[in-house]
């Protein structure tokens, strides 16, 4: 009976291991994005990505905008959209804001986004806030400030706050409610650390209207 109490042991052990391997093989979906993206850039600055932002469900991500730097252009940041793994528009970021090289990354050492939003579902779960929609975005807005994910998550297209996880080893930096730039539950104690993230996320939110409308109000 321990011989047999033991396999199984082992044998669910291992089951769980194999699924955790496939999906973490299935679930690169930021770096598949980032791959077909930069064939949209010239390979000088294909490594030189300003922000990623995707929109999606609390699981997975279906589209990305994808910011490189590009000098060649007044913002120096050219937008690229990718769904289904295809690019389906590029266009000049206009955040209101001139891009710096300085706050560039290169997204191939982030290989999925999946932890993120793991740890963002753990922190919900854990303070009873429910979601069916997420908005994730990578950005540095600092060289001095955490490198992390923003997860905002939403409710029938509302707010319910946002969480931000250090993209380095995906633990929670801090929580912001909706329409607030303080942050609770914090492990980054910044004085300024949230109005830094407020005008960032201004900034892609006027990409994002101009994008789809040609107009601009959103940071305005």
């Amino acid at each position: 009976m321990k011989v047999k109490t033991s396999f199984w042991a082992l044998a669910a052990c291992g089951a769980v291991l194999f699924s955790t391997a496939a999906r973490a093989q299935n679930s690169g979906s930021v770096n598949q994005a980032f791959q077909v993206a930069r064939q949209a850039v010239g390979p000088e600055v294909q490594t030189k990505v300003v922000s990623l932002y995707g929109i999606g469900t609390p699981d997975a991500i279906q589209k990305w905008y994808i910011i490189f730097y590009d000098p060649s252009v007044a913002s120096h940041g050219r937008a690229v959209l990718v769904e289904n793994n295809a690019i389906t528009k590029t266009y000049e970021a206009r955040g209101g804001t001139i891009y710096q090289d300085k706050l560039t990354f290169d997204p191939s050492r982030i290989t999925s986004e999946t932890l993120a939003l793991d740890a963002a579902q753990a922190y919900a779960a854990k303070h009873h806030i429910a979601y069916d929609t997420v908005h994730a975005l990578l950005k540095q807005t600092s060289l001095n400030k955490p490198f992390c994910w923003r997860i905002e998550m939403l409710e029938s297209g509302k707010s319910r706050g946002y969480v931000y996880i250090k993209a380095l080893d995906d633990s929670v930096a801090s929580y912001v409610p909706p329409a607030s730039g303080n942050t609770s539950s914090s492990t980054d104690k910044s004085s300024d650390f949230g109005d830094d993230v407020k005008n960032t996320f201004l900034h892609i939110g006027g990409d994002l209207e101009e994008f789809f409308t040609g107009e601009r109000t959103v940071d305005r």
